[in-house]
């Protein structure tokens, strides 16, 4: 399998090809390769290293199925995979080869046939499909999948147990936190064998639609314990909004913090690569471990962001593990206690599309030795997949009577030398708890 497979690059994006019908034909996706002038296939080696590379031009373009064959100047002699054309069955097992997020060495993904629609234009968000122009075709039958396809795998083989290629990947909502993937099944490359059309439409496509080309802003993955996070994409309020899977809910938070625009605030998407578990926060954050809990720092004393994520057998364990988060989060002891705000607290967790969400706020209160006064607040996301349990919180440390006081002040045009921190503090607040009301896993089926 790996010597059938090659990466693709064209000088701004990177992605995954594989060797079909003849040692000299690749099959990718048109949108990989669109508005390209110089395209390059390279074949890897089982350590990552390039051992040969050659120019490709385009031979044959599906454009409805968003599929092109490109025929390599230089081809080695490498094995041409076959395909499979069996029906496949709900929740069957597959693999999605290539080179995520322009690895060096390829690997596969497990992805799973999903229920739902098989329809470009049954999965998709009115507001995404009303941004499709010449490709791919709405009515388009797909894969419908249930995995983390992510940039770099667009044009990679899908194959089954027996390694033939049952579909190839096109991609997933890429614009905002949470996705949906699909594929082209295999079928597609009988149609696309018999094409006449050699034309490239230069319609470099909807960047939306697409977990394929690597953006310049797709970071290094980082070690946090045993969890590989990586810096995925950096996309604004507004994009993610668009995908939000509680838009009632974000409405509701951003019409709260409508003095501070919230449309002008920009993120950075973090993804833990074994789960899909997506993390939001303020553009340019540093995240650090510190003790039990990972730290998002931003330079301010009073606000911080933090997080945490344990591999799960049931919601059982995921509600254990949720408790203890709760527990360390908010270090609870005899003289303090805590409250649910039930302004910004779900009654009950929220199941769909095989993800479950609970977000709450939480004041905490401490004994002062005569009355019980609130000294901090919290607002968390807690989401699991069933594999995995996801705990995200922003933190306001001095959540005080006092505090609210001068904030309230403040803002109603009072004067105080602490007023532009106050002002700086409450503005940062507002960013932080938006990422947490983001934070979630690619669900199985969108809204």
């Amino acid at each position: 399998m790996s010597q059938s497979v090659v990466k693709i690059e064209t000088g701004t994006s990177s992605a995954t090809g594989f060797i079909w019908q003849d040692t000299q034909f690749v099959v990718t996706s048109l949108h990989v390769v669109d508005g390209q002038q110089n395209i390059t296939a390279n074949y890897v080696n089982a350590n990552g290293q390039i051992v040969a590379s050659s120019a490709a031009t385009v031979e044959r373009v599906l454009k409805k199925s968003d599929l092109v064959m490109l025929r390599l100047d230089n081809p080695l002699n490498r094995p041409v995979l076959k395909v499979g054309l069996s029906p496949l069955k709900i929740k069957q097992s597959l693999d999605a080869v290539g080179f995520p997020l322009n690895i060096a060495g390829y690997s596969s993904t497990e992805v799973k046939v999903r229920f739902g629609g098989d329809q470009l234009r049954s999965i998709l968000p009115s507001k995404v499909l009303q941004k499709i122009g010449e490709y791919p075709s709405i009515t388009l039958k797909i894969l419908n999948l249930e995995g983390n396809l992510v940039p770099g795998l667009s044009g990679g083989p899908i194959v089954d147990n027996k390694g033939q290629v049952v579909g190839i990947v096109d991609g997933g909502l890429e614009s905002g936190a949470i996705g949906i993937s699909w594929g082209i099944p295999a079928s597609e490359l009988q149609l696309l064998a018999q094409s006449t059309d050699r034309k490239v439409p230069n319609a470099s496509g909807i960047t939306e639609l697409f977990a394929a080309d690597l953006d310049a802003n797709v970071g290094q993955t980082q070690l946090v314990g045993d969890i590989r996070l990586t810096k995925l994409r950096s996309r604004s309020f507004q994009q993610l909004a668009e995908t939000a899977d509680d838009k009632l809910g974000l409405n509701q938070l951003a019409t709260l913090f409508n003095g501070f625009n919230p449309y002008a605030f920009n993120y950075d998407i973090y993804q833990d690569m074994d789960s899909g578990a997506m993390i939001v926060v303020p553009m340019g954050a540093e995240i650090s471990e510190e003790d039990e809990l990972t730290i998002i720092e931003f330079g301010d004393e009073r606000m911080e962001m933090v997080f945490d994520i344990w591999r799960v057998q049931n919601l059982n364990e995921a509600q254990y593990y949720s408790i203890e988060f709760e527990n360390t989060l908010t270090e609870l002891d005899h003289y303090s206690q805590v409250f649910p705000d039930p302004y910004w607290s779900y009654l009950t967790p929220i199941s769909q599309f095989g993800v479950t969400v609970n977000r709450k706020a939480i004041y905490r209160n401490v004994f002062n030795g005569m009355m019980w006064q609130t000294d901090k607040y919290y607002f968390e996301t807690l989401a699991t997949n069933g594999s995995t349990l996801l705990a995200v919180a922003a933190v306001n440390h001095d959540n005080s009577p006092e505090m609210v006081q001068l904030e309230m002040w403040c803002s109603q045009g009072g004067f105080h030398n602490e007023c532009e921190q106050v002002a700086a503090s409450r503005k940062l607040w507002a960013q932080m708890v938006l990422g947490v009301q983001f934070a979630s896993f690619p669900q199985h089926q969108m809204q």
